[in-house]
């Protein structure tokens, strides 16, 4: 919630510059920096079901393996992450449809698609750990480090939809998905809620 707080109020001036970069970047390393730290103070979540019973038989690929695997799938994530942006820039000039509300739907959620078949697999395996890190690293990654280095690399003009819409509906559903997780469970109905607030996100974005 604090990385989307930051990230609006150095927006609001309506452009994102080199200096907010920076402010941005320093905030996520003071968030990795925290999650490092309670990690030594002895937060330890401990495996269950499937990936436990294999932990305890022993039954885990080999280091160099999983690091072959690891390399091969960053190098197709890197590929395919430019291949689907070059073939999103065909699309918009052949329908001509405006870049914000593209990006912010339709690319967005095939972006997502490949995050979301990395945590369904982890939740079903009895490791929703892994799942509600990887959502909130997200988070923190696109709002702080991603939105860093690119402001950095150019200053990025921001939209007054992102600043009136977008923006507040992601701090609510943000919140909205904190508040679940606090509570140590997320029920089914709990996942209708947040995608009636993405169909909320989708449909603003394209009719508002």
């Amino acid at each position: 919630m604090l990385a989307v707080v930051l990230f609006a109020s150095l927006a609001l001036d309506g452009q994102l510059s080199r200096v907010d970069g920076a402010i941005l970047l320093v905030g996520f390393v003071v968030a990795v920096l925290y999650l490092l730290r309670i990690g030594r103070r002895g937060l330890d979540i401990k495996p269950s079901g499937e990936v436990g019973h294999r932990l305890q038989k022993g039954k885990i690929p080999g280091k160099w393996p999983s690091l072959g695997l690891f390399l091969l799938s960053l190098a197709a994530i890197v590929v395919g992450s430019e291949m689907l942006v070059s073939g999103a820039q065909t699309l918009l000039t052949r329908f001509q449809i405006s870049d914000l509300p593209f990006g912010m739907t339709i690319l967005a959620f095939l972006v997502s698609i490949e995050e979301l078949e990395r945590e369904l697999p982890a939740a079903r395996q009895g490791r929703p750990d892994i799942s509600f890190g990887n959502v909130l690293g997200s988070v923190l990654a696109f709002f702080l480090c991603n939105a860093g280095i690119i402001a950095l690399v150019r200053p990025v003009p921001v939209d007054r939809a992102v600043l009136t819409f977008y923006l507040p509906l992601a701090f609510v559903t943000t919140a909205v998905v904190s508040g679940f997780m606090l509570t140590k469970r997320i029920p089914r109905w709990a996942g209708s809620v947040f995608i009636l607030l993405y169909a909320l996100f989708v449909i603003g974005g394209w009719f508002l």
